[in-house]
């Protein structure tokens, strides 16, 4: 600077530090030509309790030397980053979310950083790349034989259609064709329906059940059963399902109980004694998830194999009809992330999001174009990532990650809700419903749960199990009243 100044004293022209004749805009344009984001990936998005995540990959052009990656949740900015590499992998977590569908996106800009460490971000040349995932809501919904059940986001629970053994846990045992409020229950955070039984596990891990006690699937004889009542010598449960007869929990240390009618070997303790208390399947750990079926069980283990046991009429998937009541692997298959078990067939989503299915066929349950039972997994083509699965009684359904719902099979009683009365042998989607956040599939109906809170339900109705306040059976969806 001293220089410059004697310079100038002396009559020479001085050198000024920054050219302020070159526009700064200019200087950005030079800088930035060229620069581009040559890859950008979204290669995975997954929500759990509140918590939105996602990860992938970044390449930059040879020559830009950083990435600037913003995240956003909803079309709103959530956080972004700058990360001084041509290439890495990325990953993005929000928590706070709540429940229903959300957009995903991520941004990435090429940089250039100099050697003086200045950085420059070449704004004019984004890339992103955008994935809608499903927070789970509080509420849920199940669907039983001719019941329905719904758990509403305050931890109460609400109940219509049949109620001779009391299965709508309101006192009574008449049948109601409107949602009432189940006595007795709150800080419930789960719920399963049965064939005429019901269960609910609270957030303290203890389970509680009511309706049909017959074959002891309330595991409590001495109470009255239209009411709902603990399960004795149970805690610690993180999830629950309910069969035709038999009920199943899963503990926190990833052991399952059950209990209930097991003539074809449904409670998998080796025998075929019904049992009155929780037992534990002995042999089997390390389980995430559960799901119960007519006279079946189905476990999904933390390695991503599937185990059957119970009835097999090529549910198991073991590739046999011989029935067992012990566990079996489900042969062909891995890398397992959701199951479902119905009447007699069960599904599977595996983490690539591929869909596969197994089972009777008769009425085209499977899905895969024909009546052929399968026991072993096949594979359902052109449906990938499906958002939940739900298997009924004798059809299928589906939810897709847009909020679709997509079903198969049976329909005898308008359970496809697609206004006709004709068995689907492949998935058909439901035209005027979307935006769906719960899906479950009862023996001849089928309920959802929409994002804006509302429930929708269609199929036979002689109970009132559609809760739209009369008792006709619907072939497309109506509005459940009163919630």
């Amino acid at each position: 600077m001293l220089g410059a100044l004697f310079w100038a004293a002396c009559g020479a022209p001085a050198e000024p530090l920054l050219s302020l004749d070159e526009p700064l805009d200019e200087k950005l344009s030079a800088l930035c030509s060229g620069q581009s984001v040559t890859a950008l990936t979204l290669t995975g998005v997954s929500s759990y309790e509140g918590e939105l995540a996602g990860s992938g990959s970044w390449v930059v052009s040879s020559s830009s030397n950083a990435a600037r990656l913003e995240y956003y949740v909803n079309g709103v900015l959530s956080s972004s980053e700058e990360r001084t590499s041509a290439s890495g992998t990325w990953y993005f977590s929000a928590s706070g979310t709540r429940c229903g569908w959300h957009t995903v996106e991520v941004k990435a800009w090429p940089m250039v950083i100099d050697s003086s460490g200045n950085r420059t971000t070449c704004w004019s040349s984004p890339r992103s790349m955008t994935r809608s995932v499903l927070q789970e809501c509080p509420a849920s919904v199940a669907a039983g034989y001719q019941n329905t059940t719904l758990l509403k986001a305050d931890g109460t629970v609400w109940a219509w259609g049949q109620n001779y053994f009391g299965q709508l846990g309101d006192g009574s045992t008449t049948d109601r064709s409107w949602p009432g409020q189940v006595l007795y229950l709150s800080g419930i955070t789960a719920i399963t329906a049965g064939g005429s039984h019901n269960m609910a596990l609270k957030g303290d891990g203890t389970v509680w059940a009511w309706g049909n006690n017959s074959s002891a699937q309330l595991s409590n004889g001495t109470n009255p059963p239209n009411t709902p009542r603990q399960v004795p010598g149970l805690g610690g449960v993180i999830a629950i399902a309910a069969g035709d007869s038999h009920s199943v929990a899963l503990k926190a240390d990833g052991t399952v109980w059950a209990w209930g009618y097991n003539s074809s070997g449904q409670l998998g303790d080796g025998t075929i004694s019904t049992r009155v208390t929780p037992t534990q399947v002995p042999g089997l750990g390390g389980v995430i998830a559960i799901a119960a079926g007519y006279h079946f069980t189905v476990a999904l283990k933390g390695d991503g194999s599937v185990w059957a046991w119970g009835q097999n009429l090529g549910q198991l998937g073991d590739g046999t009809t011989t029935y067992r009541s012990a566990p079996v692997q489900v042969v062909g298959i891995g890398d397992v992330a959701a199951i479902s078990a119905g009447g007699f067939h069960t599904m599977a989503r595996k983490h690539d999001g591929t869909l596969w299915v197994w089972g009777t066929n008769r009425f085209g349950q499977l899905g895969d174009g024909t009546t052929t039972t399968r026991l072993a997994p096949v594979q359902l083509a052109g449906l990938l990532h499906p958002a939940r699965l739900s298997a009924g009684g004798l059809h299928s359904a589906m939810m897709k990650q847009d909020g679709t719902i997509w079903g198969w099979g049976r329909n005898t009683y308008g359970e496809l809700g697609d206004g006709t009365t004709t068995d689907r042998y492949s998935p058909i989607r439901l035209g005027n419903l979307g935006n769906a956040t719960h899906l479950y599939s009862g023996t001849y109906h089928t309920v959802t749960r929409q994002q804006d809170g509302t429930v929708w339900a269609w199929g036979t109705n002689g109970a009132g199990q559609l809760g739209d306040g009369t008792n006709t059976t619907r072939l497309t969806p109506v509005w459940v009243i009163g919630l």
